[in-house]
């Protein structure tokens, strides 16, 4: 049985991830580029998702990981994660990393830094790999694999600092940089005064930039101290970015942290579980608020609402944790994501109207519910059969007391209003149902339908009205649960005040 009113109204929604032991990616396939910029053969690792084998037409975003030949597979063990959880959508993730020539010598001091620096002649090829990507990789992988052309990027050490030098001079290149311990110390801080004159100019649709820093001294000694600032000062209003600092962490431990929160930021609004408003449904009375509340397992923080007719920005208020609406029709609820991409408008039904009348004939209030089981085929007729069982209930329905498989049903009794104003009627079901007041149907829900519970707001009188609730439940799993609150006039928490509750009995 649900253990009290506000879990019996916020019940969490089933659960529709893939089971974390299943595999979120194929295979890493073996490919390679003949490079004519870096005149190299240049190896990459292509990780397709899976639902990639059964929908061919589907296409995908992409992450590529500088440093592929450590980095891949904790992003790829990340990403599978992340997914498992409902955290992103299915992605492509490419490893790119780095080469060894005849002699041996490694690629990345070349390819991953800025500039020339004094005692070290191999560096400053960021120019040249920045042009590999750009011209050659990015565009094979758009033509060879199930790639939608949205990018997203991870690199740490000098595979962040690199990630630095493409936002100064292609920032437009990938849409989510994960950026971690980048060393921003590169000859004599040599890429700050680049970002500070080119940081302004950076385009903010669909943008998301995670910057992950070791905490303390090193957070000084790394350079992040003076880039940080420039961010501050330079970025774009509109420009979705942070820097997190890390404190504990030495210079490999961090990927681990930095890679789930830089990928989290670069998908935060991806409905990991779908957020709903409560009440979602119902009547509101010309000049008496309705305190609106938000359910799910969802982030709430970046829930935006506007009453004037207009639509949510970043700039608008912030939904948190309750807003009062007095015109449905000029308000919108929207949640917003940080690229843009998962924005997404709360709908609701709400409509302005009357107070609905308590009829003169209902005299006192029940105790106990009235219950009444019919065939499952009588659904949704059920006034015109007749019921195979009858019977009463105080809080408890006990399902298996129908005796069937699978049945309807009736719940009914009379519910005393103890004083004029907005009350709110919920109901959870994996079936369907449909609730009268007084005679009048407020709402039909069908919980089959993926969305279990759901809230009507109702403006009342003093007095009795007749409840009844009909209901159909899932034939394999029956459960009904219905909650009537009270809405006090200056207490946005109304779900503090029950009334009447009506609940599952529990199964052993």
């Amino acid at each position: 049985m649900l253990k009290n009113a506000l879990f019996a109204l916020l019940v969490l929604l089933p659960a529709t991830f893939v089971s974390a032991n299943e595999p979120q990616l194929l295979p890493a396939k073996a490919d390679a580029i003949d490079s004519a910029l870096l005149k190299q053969k240049r190896p990459i690792e292509v990780y397709l998702p899976v639902e990639s084998a059964k929908e061919p037409t589907q296409r995908y975003e992409t992450l590529y990981v500088l440093d592929g030949d450590w980095n891949a597979k904790i992003v790829v063990d990340v990403v599978t994660f992340m997914r498992s959880v409902g955290f992103m959508p299915p992605v492509i993730v490419v490893s790119v990393p780095n080469v060894f020539d005849a002699k041996g010598v490694n690629s990345r001091d070349h390819d991953l830094t800025p500039t020339v620096m004094a005692g070290q002649p191999r560096s400053g090829g960021a120019k040249e790999f920045l042009a590999f990507l750009k011209t050659e990789l990015l565009p094979y992988v758009n033509a060879h694999y199930p790639a939608s052309g949205v990018n997203l990027v991870h690199g740490h050490s000098f595979g962040g600092t690199f990630l630095m030098y493409v936002l100064a001079h292609e920032p437009a290149l990938f849409d989510g940089y994960a950026i971690l311990d980048p060393a921003m110390w590169w000859d004599d801080h040599a890429l700050d005064p680049v970002l500070a004159a080119t940081l302004s100019a950076l385009p903010t649709q669909g943008k998301a930039i995670f910057v992950g820093a070791r905490a303390g001294q090193m957070y000084e000694e790394m350079g992040m101290a003076k880039v940080e600032p420039i961010f501050k000062a330079k970025a774009p209003a509109a420009l979705h970015w942070t820097v997190t600092q890390y404190p504990g962490e030495s210079h490999d431990s961090l990927k681990l942290k930095g890679t789930y929160d830089a990928l989290k930021y670069a998908y935060q609004g991806y409905p990991a579980r779908q957020m709903e408003l409560i009440p979602s449904a119902g009547i509101v009375l010309k000049d008496k608020p309705v305190y609106l509340g938000l359910n799910g397992d969802g982030d709430s923080a970046d829930a935006h609402y506007t009453t004037d007719g207009t639509a949510p920005t970043a700039a608008s208020p912030k939904f948190a944790p309750q807003v009062a609406i007095t015109d449905p029709t000029k308000t919108t609820i929207a949640l917003l994501s940080n690229r843009g991409i998962y924005d997404r408008v709360l709908v609701h039904s709400l409509k302005s109207g009357d107070v609905l009348e308590p009829p003169a004939h209902a005299v006192g209030a029940d105790r106990k519910w009235r219950l009444a089981f019919y065939a499952a085929e009588a659904w949704p007729e059920l006034a015109r059969a007749r019921p195979f069982k009858t019977g009463t209930a105080e809080k408890e329905i006990d399902f298996d007391g129908g005796g069937r498989d699978a049945f309807a049903g009736i719940a009914g009794r009379n519910l005393a209003i103890p004083a004029e104003g907005y009350y709110v009627i919920g109901v959870g079901t994996s079936g369907q149902v449909r609730v009268s007041l007084a005679g009048t149907t407020l709402f039909e829900h069908d919980g089959a339908h993926g969305q279990r519970q759901h809230a009507f707001v109702v403006p009342l009188r003093r007095g009795v009205y007749p409840l009844r609730v009909e209901f159909r439940p899932a034939a394999k799993t029956p459960d009904l649960d219905v909650v009537v609150f009270q809405c006090k006039d200056g207490e946005p928490e109304w779900w503090k005040n029950q009334l009447i509750l009506l609940s599952s009995k529990s199964r052993p």
